[in-house]
C-alpha cells in the first residue's frame, strides 16, 4: 500500500512554516479555570514538600511493575499494590490492604547489582519458600517514577496557564534529577508471576525496560513536553548557574536523545504499544529541533497503517480492545506531528519534506479503522467480545461516552475474518455473529464461533479477555461455541500452515431471511477434511427471530459441538431428555491441576485440560433430538438440537469469569450454563441446531430435519406464524418433498394456510411451493484478470474478470474472490459492467505475473488464479393477494 502525504511547497508557505517552529513553547496548552483549578489540585502534595524533600523522592533506580501481594489471592496478574505519595516508601494491597514491607513479610534479604556507570546498586526483597522474590520497594520506585513524570508535565502546564516560576522550578528539578539518574538505569526483565531481574547488555528482550517495564514504553514523552512547556522560563538557566552544569544540555543529550539511543536497541518494530515510541520521536524531534527524528516517526507510523491493518480497517490481532489501544496510540502521534513544517531548505535523506503535516488527514485507512470502533459494538453498546477484548456489560468502565446502538445491520468485516447479521430497533435489535479470523497475535482457538445478542442480552458468550489465572480457559476451543476435533486445540499460529478461516458466502440482501457461512479447516492441519459452518437469520414476525446454526465437519475420531450460555448473569438449565450424573467435570478419574496464574497452562495428565472446566456434568446416550433452554431471569434461549444420531450428550456449568472482574478469588463463583453434543467414528458429523431467544413464551413448536444427500439438510421449523421449509446443500441439486421443489444452494419457503407467502432463493435455478415459483440466475463463476483501486489512480475499484454477463441488478451482492491457495476475500458489489465488477470499496490486493498479492495484512504474495463467484437470489413477499418481489441479479415469480 501507498500511502501519500500531501506536501504543500509553496516558498512563502515555507518560511512562515520555519519561523513558527521555532517558537517556544512547540505545543501550547490552553486551561480552563476549571482545569487549571483540577492541576493545582492534583499537584498540591508535591508543593507541600521542600524542593530537598521532593527531589529525595524521585528515584534513582529502576523498578518494577509486576510484583505482587503475598498475603492473599485476590486480583491477578500481579497487580494488587498500589503506590501513594502520603507513603511513598511502601506498598498497599488493594483488596486486603496490607502494607508492604511489614514484619510478617521484611524485605530483609538484598540483591546488589553494578549499574551502567559502575555505581553499586541494592535491591531489598522478601522471598517465599518456593524462592520467589518480591521487590515492594522496587514497586515504589517504579510508581515513584510514574507519578513524578506525570507531576512535571502538570507544573509544566499550569506554568503555561498562569506564568507562576513556583511550578516551572519545580518541574526544573524534577526533569534534572531524572536526567542524572536515567544513564544509570538498568534494563529491567518485568513479567508478570516470573522472577524479576535484570539485563545488562543487548540484546534486551521484549520485556526488558530502561525507562519502562518493556521496550515500548521507553520514552519519557510527557517529560519533554514538560521540558518545552518550561523552556523559556529561566529556571533551567538559574539551576545550570547554581549547579555548574549545562542543564539544558544534561537533559536532552544524557536523557532524551539517550532514550533514542535505547529503543534503537530494539530496532523498528509495529505492535500495538509501538505509537508510545513513535510518538516519542515525534516530541522530542520537534522539541529538540531535529527534523529527522520527526520524520523517523512519520516513518514508522506509515509502516504501521501499511503493513499490520486489514484492508477493511481492522488490526491484524483482531481484537477491538487492541484496535482501539493501537488507533488512541496513534492518536495522540498525529497530535504530536500535526502542523508540523520542516526548516526552510531542510530535506530528509529520505528525500521527503513536510510542510503543515497532517497523518490523520492523508491516510486513508485510518477513518476506516477508527469507523469500526464505532460499528463493531453489541446493541447495548459494548464492543463484540472477540479474541483479546474486554467484554464488560458496563462498557462506560471502557467508553464512558458509549450509548446503545440505534439499529443493528448486517456487516461484513471481511479482511479479519468476522461477519454478523443483524435487524431491529431500539431493544428489539438482535445480533448473530460468526468469526472465521486468523490468529496473530492476541488470538483465541475460536474460529466459527458464534455468538448470539437477543433481547437486550448477549446469550451464546465469548467469555473475552482475562488476566487472570483461568486464561487457558477462556483462549481454549471448548469456552468457544464451535467444534473440537479429538479434543486438541485448534491451531493459534501459522507454523502449521495458514490457518485463516474462508468466507463462503455472505447474503443479507433480504433483511427478513439472511445468512452467512464460512470454512476453517486450517485451524487443524491434517485433520479436518471438512469443518464450515452456516448460519441463518430468520424473522418469524415482529421481534421474534430465530437462527439456523449448521456445522459440518469431517475428520479426526471425536468431535464435540459445545455452545454456551450468558457470562453476564445467573442461568439455569432446562433439558427435554433424561440425564444421569457422569462426574465433577467431563475427566473422570483424571487428576487435575488447574492453572495457578495467568501464563500457567495447568496439567491433566496428558489430556486437554480445558475439558476439566466443564464442570458438574449430566449426560445422556444415544440422543436423536433434543432441546435445551438456557433461562435468565427474564430471557431465554432455547436451542433445538436435531438429527444428532445417537450422539452423546451433556450439560454442565463452566467458570464465566467475566463477572469476576479480574479478582482470582472469585472466579470459582460465577458460572455459566454448558451443553456440549459428542459424536465419535469417522463418518462425517453434521450437527443441526436452530436457537430461539424468547422473552416470555417461546414461539417455535417443532423443528424436524432430514438429511438432503451426504451434506445437505431439509428444515422445517414451525412456528406461530406459520411453517418455514429450508434447504440448505453445498450443491445445487434438484429437491423435490412434498409441495416443495428445489433446485440451488439455500432455498426458503415460508408456508401459511397452505400457501407460501415467503419465497427465497440463493445461488439456485427454482423453489417452487405448489403452482407457486420464484426463479434465479444460478451462480456466476469467473477468472479476476486485473484489479482496480483508485489508491492505484483508477477512477473506482474493480475487478477486471473474463466474460463478465449482464446480471441485472446486483446492488447488494456480495462476490467472494478465491486465491490460489483457497483463502477467500469477500467483497461487496455496486454494479456489473463492461467487463468490471465494481465494487463497493478497496479489494486489497493485486493481480500479478504469478498471482496475487496483498496490499494490506497480511501481505502476502499467493500464487495461482484469483478465481471470483457472485451467488445471485431472488425472493417473493405474499400478502392478502400483492407480491412484493426482489432479486439480486435475475429473478422471476410466477404462479401457474
Amino acid at each position: 500500500m501507498s500511502i501519500r502525504i500531501l506536501l504543500i511547497t509553496i516558498q512563502i508557505l515555507i518560511g512562515v512554516s520555519a519561523m513558527q517552529a521555532t517558537e517556544r513553547p512547540v505545543y501550547q496548552v490552553s486551561l480552563t479555570e476549571k482545569e487549571v483549578v483540577r492541576l493545582k489540585r492534583r499537584v498540591r502534595a508535591v508543593m507541600g514538600l521542600s524542593e530537598a524533600e521532593m527531589v529525595a523522592l524521585i528515584p534513582d533506580k529502576t523498578g518494577f511493575r509486576f510484583v505482587g501481594c503475598p498475603d492473599c489471592d485476590a486480583g491477578a496478574q500481579e497487580g494488587q499494590l498500589r503506590w501513594s505519595i502520603r507513603d511513598p516508601h511502601r506498598v498497599q494491597c488493594r483488596y486486603c490492604e496490607m502494607v508492604f514491607p511489614n514484619e510478617a513479610y521484611p524485605d530483609d534479604e538484598m540483591l546488589t547489582v553494578v549499574n551502567p556507570t559502575g555505581e553499586r546498586m541494592t535491591y531489598p526483597f522478601w522471598e517465599d519458600e518456593t524462592g520467589f522474590r518480591y521487590y515492594f520497594r522496587a514497586k515504589a520506585w517504579r510508581e515513584a517514577r510514574v507519578y513524578f513524570a506525570a507531576i512535571a508535565e502538570d507544573l509544566g502546564e499550569l506554568y503555561q496557564a498562569t506564568g507562576d516560576a513556583t511550578y516551572a522550578r519545580r518541574a526544573t528539578l524534577i526533569l534534572d534529577a531524572f536526567a542524572r539518574y536515567y544513564p544509570g538505569f538498568l534494563v529491567s526483565y518485568d513479567r508478570p508471576h516470573e522472577q524479576k531481574g535484570f539485563v545488562f547488555e543487548p540484546p534486551y528482550p521484549n520485556n526488558g525496560g530502561k525507562w519502562g517495564r518493556w521496550r515500548h514504553d521507553e520514552m519519557p514523552t510527557n517529560l519533554v513536553r514538560a521540558y518545552d512547556a518550561i523552556y523559556t522560563s529561566g529556571e533551567l538557566e538559574r539551576l545550570s548557574d547554581a549547579v555548574g552544569i549545562d542543564v539544558k544540555k544534561r537533559i536532552e543529550d544524557d536523557f532524551f536523545r539517550g532514550a533514542i539511543r535505547q529503543d534503537r536497541y530494539h530496532g523498528i518494530v509495529y505492535t500495538n504499544a509501538s505509537p508510545h515510541i513513535y510518538r516519542g520521536y515525534a516530541v522530542i524531534g520537534r522539541v529538540l529541533g531535529d527534523p529527522e527524528l520527526v520524520h523517523e516517526a512519520v516513518r514508522r507510523s506509515i509502516g504501521l497503517f501499511e503493513s499490520q491493518f486489514y484492508a477493511d480497517g481492522f488490526w491484524h490481532e483482531g481484537s477491538l480492545g487492541y484496535q482501539r489501544m493501537t488507533m488512541a496510540g496513534m492518536q495522540v502521534v498525529f497530535d504530536a506531528l500535526k502542523g508540523y513544517s520542516d526548516p526552510l531548505g531542510y530535506v530528509s535523506d529520505d528525500g521527503v519534506r513536510y510542510d503543515n503535516l497532517d497523518l490523520e488527514r492523508d491516510i486513508a485507512i485510518v477513518r476506516k479503522a477508527n469507523h469500526l470502533l464505532d460499528i463493531c459494538r453489541y446493541p447495548d453498546g459494548r464492543w463484540i467480545p472477540m479474541h483479546d477484548a474486554w467484554a464488560y456489560r458496563d462498557s462506560r468502565r471502557v467508553d464512558p461516552n458509549v450509548k446503545p446502538l440505534e439499529q443493528s445491520h448486517s456487516t461484513l468485516l471481511p479482511g479479519v475474518g468476522h461477519a454478523w447479521l443483524g435487524r431491529g430497533n431500539g431493544e428489539h435489535q438482535v445480533q448473530v455473529h460468526l468469526h472465521f479470523s486468523g490468529a496473530y497475535g492476541h488470538a483465541h482457538a475460536d474460529n466459527l464461533n458464534l455468538m448470539l445478542f437477543a433481547r437486550g442480552q448477549e446469550l451464546l458468550s465469548d467469555v473475552g479477555y482475562t488476566h487472570t489465572q483461568y486464561r487457558s480457559w477462556t483462549v481454549s476451543t471448548l469456552c468457544h461455541n464451535t467444534v473440537l476435533i479429538d479434543e486438541e486445540e485448534q491451531e493459534r499460529s501459522n507454523r502449521k500452515g495458514i490457518i485463516d478461516g474462508s468466507l463462503l458466502a455472505f447474503e443479507a440482501a433480504y433483511d427478513p431471511v439472511q445468512w452467512v457461512e464460512a470454512s476453517g479447516e486450517g485451524v487443524y492441519p491434517g485433520l479436518a477434511e471438512e469443518y464450515r459452518r452456516l448460519v441463518m437469520l430468520v424473522n418469524v414476525g415482529g421481534e421474534d427471530h430465530y437462527v439456523v446454526d449448521l456445522f459440518r465437519v469431517r475428520g479426526g475420531d471425536q468431535r464435540d459441538w459445545v455452545m454456551h450460555g450468558s457470562a453476564d448473569g445467573d442461568m439455569r438449565t432446562e433439558v427435554n431428555v433424561p440425564l444421569q450424573n457422569y462426574g465433577e467435570n467431563l475427566l473422570p478419574g483424571v487428576k487435575v491441576r488447574f492453572p495457578e496464574h495467568e501464563r500457567d497452562r495447568g496439567d491433566a495428565e496428558g489430556r486437554n485440560v480445558a475439558l476439566a472446566f466443564f464442570q458438574n456434568v449430566l449426560h445422556s446416550d444415544y440422543v436423536q433430538d433434543a432441546r435445551v433452554t438456557f433461562h435468565g431471569d427474564d430471557v431465554a434461549v432455547r436451542i433445538h438440537l436435531v438429527g444428532l444420531k445417537d450422539s452423546k450428550f451433556f450439560v454442565g456449568d463452566a467458570p464465566s469469569v467475566r463477572r469476576a472482574d479480574e479478582d482470582e478469588t472469585l472466579i470459582d463463583r460465577f458460572r455459566m450454563p454448558m451443553l456440549m453434543v459428542q459424536q465419535k467414528g469417522r463418518s462425517p458429523s453434521r450437527f443441526m441446531a436452530v436457537h430461539e431467544p424468547f422473552r416470555d413464551k417461546a414461539f417455535i413448536d417443532s423443528v424436524e430435519a432430514e438429511d438432503v444427500g451426504e451434506r445437505g439438510v431439509y428444515l422445517k421449523v414451525r412456528h406461530r406464524d406459520g411453517t418455514d421449509h429450508i434447504v440448505l446443500q453445498p450443491g445445487i441439486d434438484v429437491f423435490h418433498r412434498g409441495d416443495l421443489i428445489f433446485q440451488g444452494e439455500v432455498g426458503f419457503v415460508r408456508e401459511q394456510d397452505v400457501g407460501a407467502r415467503v419465497m427465497g432463493l440463493w445461488g439456485g435455478e427454482k423453489v417452487q411451493w405448489q403452482t407457486t415459483r420464484l426463479t434465479g440466475g444460478g451462480i456466476y463463476t469467473g477468472q479476476v484478470t486485473d484489479v482496480l483501486r483508485i489508491e492505484d489512480g483508477a477512477p473506482y475499484h474493480a475487478l477486471v474478470v473474463n466474460g463478465t454477463p449482464e446480471m441485472g441488478d446486483i446492488d447488494g451482492a456480495v462476490a467472494v474472490v478465491t486465491f490460489g491457495d483457497g483463502t477467500t476475500r469477500g467483497l461487496r458489489v455496486q454494479r456489473v459492467a463492461g467487463g468490471q465488477v465494481i465494487l463497493e470499496d478497496d479489494p486489497g490486493f493485486r493481480i500479478t505475473n504469478t498471482g496475487m498479492a496483498h496490499c494490506f495484512f497480511p501481505l502476502r504474495e499467493i500464487e495461482g488464479t484469483v478465481q471470483l463467484q457472485i451467488r445471485t437470489s431472488a425472493f417473493v413477499t405474499i400478502r392478502d393477494g400483492d407480491v412484493e418481489q426482489r432479486s439480486v441479479g435475475s429473478g422471476n415469480f410466477e404462479v401457474k
